[in-house]
């Protein structure tokens, strides 16, 4: 068993790691690329989801999106330029590889509900279950990209909130082929000659708004579903992910509006008929660790002096995930009031990095220099935070955000991690349960 019951003092924390941005090329034109890592092939990532482990983390969510971004200057310049956001690997792909170089960690790939037929998503998860040891998770996404949804044969992407109905009835339709067998269908009486009770195995006949599923499912019944993890921002996120996810994920926008979030996701989760205490609430934070504090200071002045390269970086990120062009704004002028049919969270979290009135300029070098989801500090320092913050947010933990090339892995938990679980905030070793009950533990 985890022996976080020992721990009277500081309330336990879960962790994990979520790359974003890119997964493909990672860390490309940062110091530490290249150090002992080849982005082509398995081994950095086989690397860093043990070292995720040995430190203790619970998850390691992989982002996915389905197109090359073009949107910022009607150009996949500085997408490619930059290595951000394409190339992309398929996460689902690379699943097999995390599993076989771990045993407790949670992985987490993830799949859209707006692109994948339910029937494909149940049979893939469920055979990735199945040979794992209870470790798979899926992030359950509703893509917001008119670049994705033209891959798909759509000129633009449903409206926003009907996206979460599609979402709804694709958990829904999930579920439903996960559970066509019952869990005692396989009998394996040689002697009788029966592997499989048939009068067990039943189609589900679902006929939706979205979806018409017939199965049942072709695989075996799972010992235990996958986690499902989400990240819902708007008011309709939220709901769906208070009804359906184990983990919701957030970006971290100070104590009072991570207070506000979690509150409201454990009273949509009440409000389904769940256990509040059932649902996780990570929120995102991309720490950087520093030697010293004026080491710290320095290096938040010098993310302030933005570079073009951090410009466009910033400006490309915000374009793709709000299909807004951000090139069209005058940098040392205030930002406009926008509203988006896509990622309405993010936008809403990028606009309030900086007060009311900022320029665009501003909010950037906010962004640069620590601000929001951002930390930049000794590893005593951000510890202080994370304590400090998850006992005034009411829990449950952070999601570290991150290239996973050595560099960045080792630079954040060889210092950060004895510290945390010094401190009682870290768990020291995993239950035998698997991934749903290590996040149950506590």
């Amino acid at each position: 068993m985890n022996d976080s019951t020992a721990n009277t003092v500081t309330p336990m924390l879960h962790f994990g790691w979520f790359v974003g941005h890119g997964f493909g090329v990672q860390g490309w034109g940062t110091p530490g690329y290249g150090i002992g890592y080849d982005w082509k092939k398995p081994a950095p990532y086989q690397h860093a989801v043990r070292e995720f482990e040995r430190a203790g983390l619970d998850l390691f969510i992989i982002e996915d999106s389905l197109t090359v971004p073009d949107t910022y200057g009607g150009s996949a310049e500085v997408s490619l330029a930059q290595a951000s956001f394409a190339p992309k690997h398929d996460p689902l792909a690379l699943v097999p590889y995390l599993l076989s170089a771990t045993e407790h960690l949670g992985i987490v790939p993830t799949i859209s509900a707006s692109f994948y037929p339910p029937f494909t998503a149940a049979r893939l998860l469920a055979t990735l279950q199945h040979f794992s040891h209870g470790q798979l998770g899926w992030n359950v996404v509703t893509s917001g990209s008119d670049l994705a949804a033209q891959n798909y044969g759509l000129d633009q992407q449903i409206e926003h909130d009907l996206r979460y109905e599609k979402a709804e009835e694709f958990v829904d339709v999930v579920r439903k082929l996960w559970r066509s067998w019952e869990p005692d269908a396989i009998l394996e009486d040689a002697r009788a000659g029966i592997f499989a009770d048939h009068t067990k195995v039943r189609p589900i006949h679902h006929d939706g708004e979205f979806f018409k599923v017939r199965g049942p499912l072709n695989t075996a019944p799972l010992p235990e579903e996958p986690v499902l993890v989400q990240a819902g921002a708007s008011p309709r996120g939220k709901a769906f992910a208070g009804a359906n996810a184990d983990v919701a994920i957030a970006l971290a926008r100070g104590v009072d509006g991570m207070k506000a979030y979690r509150d409201s996701i454990r009273a949509e989760a009440a409000g389904a008929g769940r256990n509040p205490d059932d649902v996780k609430v990570l929120f995102v934070l991309k720490p950087t660790v520093t030697g010293s504090r004026a080491e710290a200071e320095e290096l938040r002045a010098a993310r302030r002096e933005l570079t073009q390269r951090d410009i466009d970086s910033q400006l490309n990120s915000i374009s793709y995930l709000s299909v807004i062009d951000f090139k069209q704004f005058d940098l040392d002028a205030p930002l406009p009031e926008l509203s988006t049919n896509s990622n309405q969270g993010t936008l809403e979290h990028f606009s309030k990095a900086a007060p009311p009135g900022s320029t665009l300029r501003q909010i950037l070098q906010a962004r640069s220099g620590g601000a929001g989801d951002s930390i930049i500090g000794t590893a005593e320092e951000i510890a202080d935070y994370l304590e400090e913050t998850g006992a005034a947010v009411g829990g449950d933990g952070f999601l570290f955000s991150g290239f996973v090339d050595p560099a960045t892995i080792h630079g954040v938990l060889d210092r950060l991690a004895p510290v945390l679980r010094r401190r009682g905030l870290l768990r020291t070793s995993y239950g035998d349960g698997g991934f749903r009950r290590n996040l149950l533990d506590f």
